[in-house]
């Protein structure tokens, strides 16, 4: 992502600070009445003017102020966020773990307490059987217009689905797509499969290509069913009151009726982690129902096992700086129960 000036990066985080607050597009003057940026009005316009050139910020109608886009939100969340949680509800979080409880009683109750503290939907997912491994993957042309995947595993389960296929792939081709397929998976387990991204198959002719990457995102959701485990959902009552659903009923129906989708989540949830939370904001999620959402979420562990991610969702004018943590702490203190449950 290209840099900001300093300048630039104080006046952004100040468009976005106001945004979360009041979901009213900000303008010059206000920014001039409430902040010191030690230039003149026209200068500040200048630069609002010029970040939305560069995709930074959104400007809804000719006359009115700025709004944050996506990529105003990851600069944000990259760079200027200071991170700070209240030390009242992580308590009221950490309280949770010291509870007596099953995993689907713990994961319920912080799912609640999540949602509440923040009023946005609250997502828990725990993992399924990830031990067993891909032994090999194979094409094999059905019609002009249809392949079928079939997908072997360690634990001697077959899985096969139906993809598109073009009339001018030839037996030569789809052998080729199948050979790079099963070096790509081999022995690699379903878990890290279902979150990677489709190879490039770079030696394979275009038509090949195209096949390879339906056969991959095939293969994915095969590895996603296998190892899907549970999810629970809390808050999707609070979408209702947020400013920028209010009269879009069409838009807040698909956004419910997506977190109303188990696949959905799992995939939501199921990104590639560093360490502490993941943040994915508007278009970076899938479906496309999910474009107006940012999704804050983090792993828990059972001792050294991966057991499940915990997450917040809501609009993408969303206090990041309060939720990212508190998120990473309801995943430490699960980790904690886990481990104790274990022991």
């Amino acid at each position: 992502m290209e840099e900001l000036t300093e300048r630039k990066q104080r006046i952004l985080r100040a468009v976005v600070i106001e945004y979360v607050e009041t979901a009213e597009p900000v303008g010059s003057g206000l920014l001039v009445e409430r902040y010191t940026f030690g230039v003149s009005p026209a200068t500040v316009r200048n630069e609002l003017s010029e970040m939305s050139e560069r995709g930074f910020l959104e400007q809804p109608h000719t006359s009115a102020g700025r709004i944050p886009s996506d990529t105003g939100y990851r600069y944000f969340v990259d760079r200027l966020s200071e991170r700070s949680v209240q030390s009242d509800a992580a308590k009221q979080v950490r309280d949770l773990s010291r509870n007596e409880a099953t995993l689907h009683q713990l994961l319920a109750e912080t799912c609640r307490v999540l949602s509440r503290l923040t009023s946005q939907v609250s997502i828990a997912a725990t993992l399924g059987e990830r031990s067993i491994s891909v032994k090999s993957v194979s094409v094999t042309g059905v019609t002009k217009e249809r392949a079928l995947v079939a997908a072997v595993f360690s634990n001697g389960s077959i899985e096969t689905r139906i993809i598109p296929a073009t009339p001018d792939l030839t037996l030569a081709d789809i052998h080729d797509v199948s050979l790079a397929l099963t070096a790509a998976a081999c022995e690699v387990k379903i878990g890290p499969i279902a979150r990677m991204a489709s190879p490039e198959f770079g030696e394979l002719k275009p038509a090949a290509r195209i096949l390879g990457a339906a056969a991959w995102k095939s293969l994915k959701s095969i590895c996603r069913s296998l190892s899907t485990g549970k999810v629970i959902t809390e808050g999707t009552q609070y979408l209702f009151s947020q400013p920028e659903f209010k009269g879009d009923v069409d838009a807040l129906g698909k956004i419910i009726s997506a977190l109303g989708s188990e696949e959905t989540l799992h995939e939501a949830l199921d990104k590639p982690y560093d360490k502490g939370a993941t943040v994915t904001i508007g278009h970076e999620n899938s479906p496309d129902a999910l474009h107006r959402l940012a999704i804050i979420a983090s792993r828990f562990y059972s001792g050294q096992e991966e057991a499940g991610a915990i997450g917040i969702a809501g609009p993408t004018r969303m206090r990041y700086s309060d939720t990212i943590p508190l998120v990473e702490t309801a995943a430490k203190a699960l980790s904690e129960a886990l481990s104790r449950l274990m022991r």
